[in-house]
C-alpha cells in the first residue's frame, strides 16, 4: 500500500496583511492571537491543502514564518491558491520565499530522533468530575498541571515539567507510534487564546491556556502510527500552532 507523500512546507506571512484579514472577517484583533491568524489566512488561500499541524516562528520585521506538515507540494499549494483564494489573503503570503520538502516515506522501527514541540498540555474532563476552576471558569478542558494538583491534595508539591512529560509520553505512545526516552521542558507560559465557535452568531470566544516548548529524544515503535502522528499532531489546538512535531537527529538533543 503506497503511502500519501507529506511535506514540510515554510511560509512567510505579511503580519500586517494577516492583521487586515482579520479584521476583514470581524475578529477583534486586540484579542486574537497570530497563530489563529495563520490560521484563518492559510485556509483563506489552500482551504483543504491549508498546512496543519504548523508552528509559527518569529520571522525579520513584519515578517511571520510558519513552518507545517501537509499533503500537498509547494506547487500545489500555490496552484490552489492562484485558483480559489481571495485576493487579501492571496497578497498576505510571500510566494516566492515559499519552501517545500517531502518528509520520509518509510519509518524503521527502534529508529531514534531528537525533536522539539509547542504544546497545550491540557485533558478534558468529565461533566461529573470536582473541576479545578481554568482563568476563573469551570471548562471542559483544564491545563494538566492543574488536574495533578487537584489529585494529589494541597499538601503534595507537583512539578510542572513532570506533569507534562507524562502527558506528552502518553500523547507520543498513541496507537503505539512511539516511546519517549527523554525529555525536558525548555519553556513554559500562560497565553491567550482566540477561537470562533461554530453558532449561528460565530462568537469569539478568548480562553486563557497553558503553552509549553517540549523537547527529547523518542523511538519510534510502530512506523505507521508513527507517521501519522506527524500528520495529526500531539494534543489539543493543534490548527493553531500547537502540536508539530519537528525532528532532529537524535544526537542534537541534550538532557
Amino acid at each position: 500500500m503506497s503511502v500519501q507523500p507529506l511535506w514540510m512546507i515554510s511560509l512567510e506571512l505579511d503580519r500586517l496583511k494577516i492583521a487586515a484579514l482579520g479584521r476583514s472577517f470581524g475578529l477583534p484583533l486586540d484579542a486574537v492571537d497570530e497563530g489563529y491568524l495563520a490560521h484563518c489566512v492559510m485556509r483563506a488561500m489552500f482551504a483543504d491543502l491549508a498546512p496543519q499541524p504548523f508552528a509559527t516562528r518569529g520571522g525579520r520585521g513584519r515578517t511571520l514564518r510558519v513552518l507545517g506538515y501537509c499533503s500537498g507540494s509547494d506547487e500545489e499549494l500555490r496552484a490552489k491558491a492562484e485558483a480559489f483564494a481571495e485576493p487579501l489573503a492571496y497578497a498576505a503570503c510571500d510566494f516566492s520565499a515559499m519552501a517545500a520538502k517531502p518528509m520520509p516515506r518509510a519509518w524503521r522501527p527502534g529508529m531514534r530522533l531528537g525533536f522539539e514541540v509547542r504544546v497545550c498540555p491540557v485533558s478534558r474532563l468529565s461533566a461529573s468530575s470536582t473541576r479545578p476552576v481554568d482563568n476563573g471558569r469551570e471548562p471542559g478542558e483544564t491545563d494538566c498541571f492543574l488536574a495533578a494538583c487537584l489529585a494529589a491534595g494541597a499538601s503534595t508539591r507537583v512539578d510542572r515539567e513532570q506533569v507534562y512529560l507524562r502527558w506528552l509520553g502518553r500523547e507520543l505512545f498513541r496507537g503505539g507510534a512511539a516511546r519517549m526516552l527523554a525529555g525536558r521542558m525548555l519553556s513554559f507560559r500562560r497565553v491567550r487564546l482566540s477561537r470562533r465557535d461554530h453558532g449561528a452568531g460565530r462568537r469569539t470566544i478568548i480562553c486563557e491556556r497553558p503553552d509549553a516548548v517540549m523537547t527529547g529524544s523518542l523511538e519510534i515503535a510502530d512506523p505507521a502510527s508513527f507517521d501519522a502522528l506527524l500528520r495529526r499532531g500531539i494534543g489539543r489546538h493543534r490548527a493553531f500552532g500547537f502540536g508539530m512535531l519537528l525532528l532532529k537527529p537524535p544526537e542534537n538533543y541534550h538532557a
